[in-house]
């Protein structure tokens, strides 16, 4: 099964933790959801991608997730998402099938647009340290 990538997972260290090392460290190919846009959630740190005309959301397909990695991805997702099948293109044009996880009904959007670096820069030392993960801010691992 492929999935989307487009929030927190677009960082090599958060996929390298939730998916394990082997997959999670893999070159993924960028593609694009088109249709959507990326927020963040109110008083969250991380993103949502949602319905929108005229708009698309830059990000990572990963191909050949294994069943522990799909049980764990699942795991990390709160229910505020849901997985759903969108049609996600590929930069040479080539439209795929992947899952995606979008909003639920339990998700309480802003109007901000979330970006990966932004997350990187404020968010990524503070989601290690509450989470307990063997990384660090922008740069990558902790010593």
């Amino acid at each position: 099964m492929r999935y989307f990538f487009y929030g927190t997972l677009m960082d090599s260290d958060v996929r390298a933790w939730i998916l394990g090392e082997r997959i999670g460290r893999k070159v993924l190919a960028a593609a694009i959801l088109p249709g959507h846009r990326r927020v963040y959630l109110r008083d969250r740190s991380y993103p949502v991608v949602v319905p929108a005309r005229g708009h698309a959301v830059e990000g990572l397909l990963a191909e050949g997730l294994d069943r522990r990695a799909v049980a764990r991805l699942a795991a990390f997702e709160s229910d505020e998402y849901i997985a759903a099948n969108r049609a996600i293109r590929l930069l040479d044009g080539v439209t795929v099938l992947a899952r995606v996880f979008v909003a639920s009904r339990l998700a309480y959007l802003s109007e901000r647009e979330w970006d990966v670096g932004t997350w990187q820069r404020l968010y990524k030392r503070k989601f290690a340290r509450r989470h307990k993960a063997p990384f660090g801010g922008p740069g990558g691992r902790m010593a």
